[in-house]
């Protein structure tokens, strides 16, 4: 009977790691500020990312139906959407489809975008036909009843580095400053979430970043073992943090790419409530 079980030892661990790949995890997150206006209390966004022409769990279908159930204000993509190593523009074609007709959406770029620049463009015609907003280095008003917060989208970094390679990160800087608003709350989408100390010294009240996987394998206690651009043990994989006046939500994630192993670290679809906090007299 031992033999038997050390047999199939290595067939339950396989099927386990599928798990974490295929297994959705929803995480819903209410965030207090005291900033936000009072018409935006209750607001709903869900957080899609790093999809990576990926099959969101074992049918999109349920994935889906967990965003219209949860009645979104707005969907932010927050980039990574196509994968370099194995792309299928047709799986990305069919995931916006569904997203644009639950709520207004807007995207920005992640790094495999920028690594197809001709699936990219295909990708951008694609997303005007769904009337899904392409937020390019750029910022809109979102406005509630005579109410508006400041929504901002910038260019993966790399954008940056492959226009200036000397000057990159004081021009990433420059873009965000020019585009924050100091008489608005304002919600930051940018791919990258390591770059979250500069986001809180402009003073961003909430970013949405993907990029990290969660650190591919998560180690009880310990946390992600790696991530692209923070390497070995890195900061910021998951979940919510909280640095000066500034709140960065990070995604784990809902594909994988070059490495399609994941352990300890389910695939997640991010949804968040914004609430208005009300001063204590």
């Amino acid at each position: 009977m031992n033999r038997k079980i050390l047999a199939l030892a290595p067939i339950i661990a396989a099927s386990s790691i599928i798990r974490q790949s295929k297994n959705l995890k929803v995480r819903k997150t209410t965030l207090k500020f005291d900033k936000l206006p009072q018409n935006f209390d209750n607001f709903k966004i869900a957080q899609v990312s790093d999809v990576h022409c990926d099959r969101i769990g074992y049918s999109d279908l349920s994935f889906i139906k967990k965003i219209k159930d949860f009645n979104p204000d707005m969907i932010v993509i927050t980039g990574d959407i196509l994968d370099s190593y194995n792309n299928d523009m047709d799986i990305a074609y069919n995931i916006l489809s569904q997203l644009a007709i639950i709520a207004p959406c807007y995207f920005v770029s992640g790094n495999h975008e920028l690594r197809l620049p001709k699936e990219y463009e295909q990708l951008i015609n694609r997303m005007k036909k769904l009337n899904i907003t392409y937020m390019h280095n750029s910022n809109l008003l979102i406005t509630k009843n005579n109410e508006s917060i400041n929504l901002v989208g910038v260019e993966d970094y790399n954008f940056f580095k492959n226009e200036d390679k000397l000057n990159h990160r004081a021009n990433f800087i420059k873009t965000l400053e020019e585009l924050y608003s100091p008489n608005h709350f304002n919600i930051l989408l940018s791919h990258r979430p390591e770059k979250f100390p500069i986001y809180a010294d402009i003073k961003y009240d909430l970013i949405f970043s993907g990029h990290a996987h969660g650190g591919q394998w998560r180690i009880p206690f310990i946390g992600g073992i790696f991530s692209p651009s923070q390497g070995f043990f890195p900061k910021y994989t998951n979940g919510n943090y909280v640095l000066k006046n500034s709140t960065l939500i990070v995604s784990q994630g809902l594909g994988n790419s070059s490495f399609p192993i994941r352990i300890n670290n389910r695939i997640e679809l991010v949804l968040a409530i914004l609430k208005k906090e009300t001063q204590k007299s």
